[in-house]
Order: structure tokens, then sequence, then C-alpha cells
């Protein structure tokens, strides 16, 4: 390393390597002077120098780049998902070198994390910082990715527990509201249906004769894109409760438009649920009720069915699940118990004394 040369320019310190100085716009003291060659062997003044600066790569740079892989192969409301962890994500670690990183800093930031948000938000940072990892080994950059060496934490936030409204409270709900608001909420209690999935319903989704909904899509950040998921594509019951709400809903907006649900303007299509969100708010607030997401309308759908012991196989596949495993997983509590089993043809075989052992 070559020696950092100063010169005094009227009380002025100036640096320099060679022929050419540059203020240091401090003072010329002692202090001064071992501050600066402090800096110079640490490479802090070689841009300042002319020096060339090979920049190093950090972790910001693979992260954008698995981001940008998000973008291109997943929809916008899942792409935004991954655009909340990455902030997360480069406001604790910033533009730190890739190849700087040891398995314990991502269990810090993890379970850092697992103090305050849910356990989707930390498999989503997960997955990003594991990607972008990945493409440092892949650059041969680094020879291990630390992700894999760390497990997912425990997550620590208590999940706000989903407390169903009674067939009272639904009753009290749709007394007291109206118009495409009423409407709106008699659908989503009686189908199940995501409140996306309501909003992008045409009229030649619903078929009157076979009592038919058929769900191909919803809206998600003002866009029609597919169904969250190749199961959420279905053909449901439009049971007589919920026929009841689309025929009102007809009388609202006749065939004005192919969407079932239009904004004031009656032309155009709603882009989110914040209108209905709002309404839903302020009417429990008002009605006295326990304050509850509106995605609730949908766990109130399959909690009511299957405490009526309704067929499981029958909600799941009006929920749009992958499986009964995921509709049991959640809604097994509100299954009634059974009560004891008889089983009578083993009895009547052991009773009899038709089997010897």
């Amino acid at each position: 390393m070559k020696k950092l040369c100063f010169k005094n320019r009227n009380g002025v310190l100036y640096f320099g390597i060679g022929g050419n100085f540059k203020s240091s716009k401090m003072k010329d003291t002692k202090i001064n002077r071992n501050i600066m060659i402090s800096k110079h062997r640490n490479g802090e003044l070689d841009e300042e120098l002319g020096f060339k600066v090979e920049k190093k790569p950090t972790l910001l740079m693979f992260l954008n780049k698995a981001l940008q892989e998000k973008r291109e192969t997943l929809k916008v409301s899942s792409v935004q998902h991954y655009s909340n962890s990455y902030k997360r994500i480069v406001t604790h670690f910033e533009d730190k070198d890739i190849s700087g990183f040891k398995p314990i800093e991502i269990k810090d930031f993890q379970d850092k994390l697992a103090r305050k948000y849910s356990r989707s938000l930390i498999n989503n940072v997960r997955t990003l910082l594991r990607e972008a990892f990945d493409l440092a080994v892949l650059s041969e950059l680094i020879n291990v990715n630390p992700v894999v060496a760390v497990r997912a934490p425990k997550v620590l936030k208590a999940k706000k527990k989903q407390i169903p409204f009674t067939l009272d409270e639904i009753d009290l709900i749709l007394e007291n509201s109206q118009g495409y608001v009423r409407n709106f909420l008699g659908i989503s209690f009686f189908t199940g249906m995501r409140g996306g999935e309501i909003l992008a319903l045409t009229w030649d989704d619903i078929d009157f004769v076979t009592d038919t909904i058929s769900i191909t899509k919803t809206v998600s950040r003002g866009m029609i894109n597919s169904t969250k998921t190749q199961a959420g594509t279905r053909d449901i019951e439009m049971i007589p409760q919920a026929r009841k709400f689309f025929e009102a809903q007809r009388l609202e907006t006749g065939l004005k438009n192919s969407f079932i649900f239009l904004q004031s303007d009656m032309k155009s299509h709603h882009g989110t649920n914040v209108l209905f969100y709002k309404q839903f708010k302020n009417l429990i607030k008002r009605l006295g009720l326990e304050d509850r997401s509106m995605h609730n309308t949908r766990h109130t759908f399959a909690s009511i069915m299957l405490n009526n012991k309704i067929e499981p196989l029958w909600v799941s596949a009006t929920l749009g699940h992958k499986s009964l495993d995921v509709t049991l997983g959640v809604y097994t509590h509100f299954m009634p118990r059974k009560e004891k089993m008889v089983i009578g043809f083993l009895e009547k075989r052991y009773k009899t004394g038709t089997h010897h052992s």
C-alpha cells in the first residue's frame, strides 16, 4: 500500500498519493492526519484517490434477482407478499457483503421476526433468503447456503383466534344492512367464497337453473387473476339462502355490466373489497358484536356447516381446499362428537360364536 502524503494549505489538511492532492475539509492537526491514515488503510479513500474499486457482491444484489424471478412466475398478490418480506430483510441487513454471512446471523434475524410477525411472513423471508444465497452459490461466490443450516423458528406471536358468527349474529347483521352491502355479506356467509372471488363473479358464472356457481377467477389489487390455487377453480352448489341474495343483487344492478358487483358508476368492477370491509367493520361495531375480520364470513360458513353434520367432503370442495386434510386440519374442532359407535356386524359375529380362535 502506497504511503499517504499530506499538505497544509491555509490551515486545511490536504491528502494524496503522488502529485494529486484533495481537501479533507478538516483542519490540519495530528489527530486528523491519523484519521485519514486509518481510512486509507481500510480502503475508505480508494475511490477519492482514483484507485479502481471493485464493488463487492452484496445480499441486496441477489435478493433483487430472486424477487425478479418471483415477478416473472407468480401472480401480483403473491409477489406483494414477497415484496413485504424483502423490505424486512433489507431493513435489517442493508447492503451487506454476500460472502460475510454466518448462520447465526440468519437465526438471530428469524428469531427477531418471530416475536412480531406471522409464520407466513417468516416463511417468505426464508424463501427469499434461501434463493438469494442459492444464486450466490451458483455464482461461486460462496460455498454453502447459510439458510440451510438454520431451522424455521417457532412463531411466538399469538395467532388471533377465529371466532365464527352464530346464526343469530348473521341474521342480526343482514337485518341491519341493505343494498349491495347486504347482498355481498349474504353471499359471503352462505357460499364460503373469498371476497376477491365474489367481486370477480359475472352473471355468466351463475346458473339459476341448476343452482350452480362457477368460480374461475379472483380480484386482487385491482386486477382479475386466476383463482388462488388450482383447487380454487370450482363449481359449487348455490344453496337457497345464497340464491336469495344473488337475486336481490340482480335487482340492484340488473345486467348493466357483466360483473355482479359494480362500482357507483355502474360500469366497472370493484378492484378491492375495501369499501365492503369498511361498511362491515362499522356495522358490527354499531351492533355491539365482537370485532372480527370480514374473511371470518368464510370461516363461519365452514364451521356452521360442519357443526350441523354436513358432509366434510362437500364443505371442502365448496371452500376450494386442495384436500379434505386441509379442511379437517382447520375445522375439526367444530364438528360435533359422535355418539358411541355400534359396530353391529362384529358384535353379531363374536356373540353368536361363529368365529373360533
